[in-house]
């Protein structure tokens, strides 16, 4: 049996953990949307199912779109672009490559054309953020200056570069490849779009469907409200756009809703129910270790009453 699939980088926030009690609340939908796509893991590690199914992946990062939509098309040069030791030179140079072509224009050549992708720039992607400390594209006291980005690359043991998440690793990358190769498997009928998370949940995406139970389903991962400092820029109003969303959302919607604490309590007065979540990475680069405790996963009244063991009494 093989191995369940993770995506062969770190990413904060991750929800491989939560995925099991996330699919027990979504069942087998025939139409899946995630918004705020990031490692996908949740798609990822969704139980083996049979047949064609409408699933969506989104997120407004440009070279995260790309890497992403990279692997689905040509897995095999996205391994070539990405293998390579730990080094300080090519970290810096590969970093400043890929900030300098981080602009809007990059999201708008990503919706001119859905097969638009840069295996390169999707390897070295890889390799940035495998082989950085913490977040590499945060705000922090680092900058691209004159072409140059001054900020080590982890030489301790989390810093093995792209290849330390992967299993059974052959010679010159060969398993890194045929890694690569089962996630664009999984990727082959996966539609992927980069732009505002409002775009892939009106009702023409979200009613699509084929196969499945017949049911939608939204998993939604928003930047939390008290988080703001763990991203790359500061979304925290993009928690309560979403949650506004929701609660206008069909009832028969199955809909997962990520946060902190009691950020979505508000939605338990429109028959919403609550349970702990648990990031896959626990706290990741955040400064607080408690955070993998907060988690918490906000299921709307359409979703399946098989999570109900996982409850919190709401308080």
């Amino acid at each position: 049996m093989s191995a369940p699939l993770t995506a062969p980088f770190p990413y904060f926030g991750g929800k491989r953990r939560a995925a099991p009690i996330i699919w027990r609340a979504l069942g087998d939908p025939s139409g899946y949307v995630e918004p705020f796509a990031g490692s996908a893991a949740v798609l990822l590690a969704r139980p083996v199912l049979t047949g064609r199914r409408v699933e969506t992946l989104n997120d407004a990062d440009g070279w995260l779109v790309n890497t992403w939509r990279a692997l689905q098309s040509d897995p095999r040069a996205v391994a070539r672009h990405a293998c390579g030791p730990v080094s300080e030179i090519d970290y810096h140079a590969r970093l400043a490559w890929l900030q300098a072509r981080r602009t809007p224009e990059l999201v708008s050549w990503l919706e001119g054309n859905p097969e638009h992708c840069d295996t390169k720039a999707a390897g070295w992607w890889l390799y940035v953020v495998a082989c950085g400390i913490g977040d590499p594209w945060g705000r922090g006291p680092w900058r691209v200056v004159d072409g140059h980005l001054r900020k080590l690359p982890h030489l301790g043991d989390a810093g093995k570069g792209v290849n330390r998440e992967l299993p059974h690793l052959g010679n010159a990358g060969q398993g890194l490849q045929r890694y690569l190769e089962r996630i664009a498997e999984r990727l082959q009928r996966v539609r992927i779009t980069c732009g505002d998370w409002r775009r892939v949940v009106t009702p023409s995406v979200v009613r699509a469907g084929a196969a499945g139970d017949g049911s939608r389903a939204v998993f939604l991962d928003p930047p939390y409200a008290t988080s703001g400092e763990l991203y790359a820029h500061d979304d925290r109003d993009v928690g309560q756009s979403v949650r506004e969303w929701c609660t206008t959302a069909s009832r028969e919607l199955r809909v997962v809703l990520c946060g902190y604490d009691d950020e979505h309590d508000a939605l338990l007065s429109h028959g919403w129910r609550v349970t702990h979540g648990k990031a896959g990475g626990g706290a990741g680069y955040s400064t607080r270790g408690d955070n993998g405790r907060r988690e918490r996963l906000w299921l709307s009244p359409g979703c399946l009453a098989e999570a109900q063991g996982d409850l919190l009494a709401a308080s």
